[in-house]
């Protein structure tokens, strides 16, 4: 696999030699650290790096030099942290930014919306996937925005760079956990249960002391949430959520229920697989179990994390918080 870099024009100069490539991206870093010897310095700030037909790639921000170890290092921003640099925000006097549309058409409208039609591009044919009416949260990096509004569809985000763009592609998110689980017998991994998510969220918006607004959301055993308590005594666990300058009570018991869906996805796994398992993005769902404990458990992947030295790819996934 070779990784190419190019001016910040986009003209393709060469190919690097000799390199280290550490990025990750998903729901934090979205950035990159290729590193090599002082005598093999080709890049300057501004150019990009890529692997044709990945989703390896970014922008170079930074450069690192150590003369006493010899070392050169290139730190940047994966397609991911560039989208994630971008903040989305409403029209001016509008609430909110409201989204409709087949999905890559609305990426398409993002694309535009932060600038960023020099290098990222979308498919002319439809995903499949249809936004209704989608209530942007307000002030959201363009990453997360993307991933989250896609996920509101059962979607994912894919990146795929090629002919000197970044091609943003709406599709289906795949549940894997259905028809295949990792088994601690046949791979190595790493994984942790909560047993004892939060529960019972009491979001305080604006106002004071007694009249303070008080609003309380309760998961049940299958996580759903509403207003209604399911847990008692030594099994409720409850959080406050303080949030004063809450706009409405709509946007106050949405960040409750966030506080509730983080702690409920908290179970996590972490498994390190070899370039044969590219198959995987972020927002696909897998499922593993350890033979000893009987743990199981079925998770997002939330991060990809690559390293690719002397052509060849190592990647290892994190799934759940």
């Amino acid at each position: 696999m070779d990784l190419i870099y190019m001016d910040d024009k986009k003209r393709d100069i060469g190919v690097m030699k000799n390199f280290t490539l550490d990025l990750a991206f998903g729901e934090d870093e979205n950035n990159f650290e290729l590193s090599t010897v002082m005598e093999n310095n080709v890049c300057e700030s501004g150019f990009y790096i890529y692997a044709e037909g990945t989703d390896y790639g970014g922008i170079i921000d930074q450069i690192k030099v150590n003369t006493s170890s010899n070392s050169l290092k290139y730190i940047g921003r994966t397609w991911h942290g560039i989208l994630g640099s971008k903040i989305l925000q409403p029209d001016d006097g509008q609430d909110y930014l409201i989204l409709s549309g087949d999905a890559n058409q609305v990426l398409a409208e993002l694309i535009q919306r932060m600038n960023l039609g020099d290098l990222f591009v979308t498919p002319d044919a439809p995903s499949g996937l249809t936004v209704r009416n989608y209530k942007m949260n307000r002030y959201i990096d363009g990453y997360k925005g993307i991933v989250k509004m896609l996920q509101s569809v059962n979607g994912k985000l894919n990146i795929t760079f090629r002919q000197g763009y970044a091609t943003l592609t709406a599709k289906p998110l795949v549940d894997y956990s259905k028809n295949e689980e990792f088994d601690s017998s046949q791979i190595s991994f790493e994984i942790k249960k909560n047993f004892k998510p939060t529960n019972h969220v009491i979001c305080l918006g604006a106002g004071d002391l007694a009249e303070r607004t008080v609003i309380h959301l309760y998961a049940d055993k299958d996580g759903n949430i509403s207003h209604t308590k399911s847990f008692f005594g030594m099994d409720e666990v409850c959080e406050v959520y303080d949030c004063s300058n809450a706009e409405s009570d709509e946007e106050l018991e949405n960040g409750g229920r966030e506080v509730i869906e983080k702690s409920w996805n908290s179970d996590s796994v972490k498994i390190n697989f070899t370039n044969s398992s590219s198959v995987y993005d972020i927002g696909d769902i897998v499922g593993a179990k350890e033979n000893v404990t009987g743990i199981s458990i079925v998770q997002k992947i939330i991060k990809k994390i690559v390293t690719l030295k002397n052509e060849r790819a190592t990647i290892s996934y994190k799934v759940g918080e």
